[in-house]
């Protein structure tokens, strides 16, 4: 495959330009260090895949991600930063990136990307991907009150309606409507779905 660079930082440049060409799925390597060089060698080569830095010079990556679509169609397109914080790595899934890495993933994630989107699928190294489930898990520890945690643990204990309005000193109607919120905020159907997201994401222990 061949593969470009779109980075405007040399050292980056010529860092993983020595490393893909270590690859042997990889057949040629192109750089470019703006975008009229990045449009120019999607004009003139055929490129399969091209890693873009999102702070591209003066150019966002996420927003420049449709133009490059528009100059080459069916180009798999890798964003490559050094922000690992869950809003960038969110802002690149929904701008539409193919996969993500950070600069300081190694040669097996970046090995792990391409042989990922040349079969069609979407690839985030696993920084990326415990950036994301930490926040996750942050986020719907933040959705809870503390009442709703104490009843999420007594549900986990398979207490009754009845058995954890005697225990907390509230009616069956308080616990029933503290059951329907939970659900709704951890968006789940059943207490089976609730009992596995809980546990999955440490808001209480297995």
């Amino acid at each position: 495959m061949n593969v470009l660079i779109a980075d405007d930082h040399f050292l980056v440049l010529d860092g993983l330009e020595t490393l893909l060409s270590t690859i042997d799925m990889v057949d040629a390597v192109y750089k470019a260090v703006n975008y009229v060089e990045l449009k120019r060698y999607l004009t003139k080569h055929p490129i399969d895949v091209i890693f873009l830095d999102i702070n591209f010079g003066n150019a966002d990556g996420r927003e420049i991600l449709p133009l490059i679509r528009e100059t080459s169609n069916g180009v798999k397109v890798i964003a490559l930063t050094s922000f690992g914080d869950t809003a960038t790595i969110k802002s690149c899934i929904h701008a539409g990136f193919n996969g993500f890495l950070l600069k300081s993933d190694d040669r097996t994630e970046i090995i792990n990307a391409l042989n990922a989107v040349k079969n069609d699928e979407n690839y985030y190294s696993s920084k990326a991907k415990v950036a994301v489930f930490e926040n996750e898990v942050l986020g719907q520890k933040n959705k809870l009150s503390e009442r709703e945690i104490e009843i999420v643990k007594l549900i986990v204990s398979e207490k009754t309606n009845k058995e954890i309005a005697q225990e907390l000193f509230i009616s069956e109607k308080t616990v029933e409507n503290h059951r329907a919120n939970i659900m709704l905020k951890m968006d789940v159907k059943n207490v089976a779905g609730l009992v596995k997201k809980v546990i999955l994401l440490g808001i209480i222990d297995s």
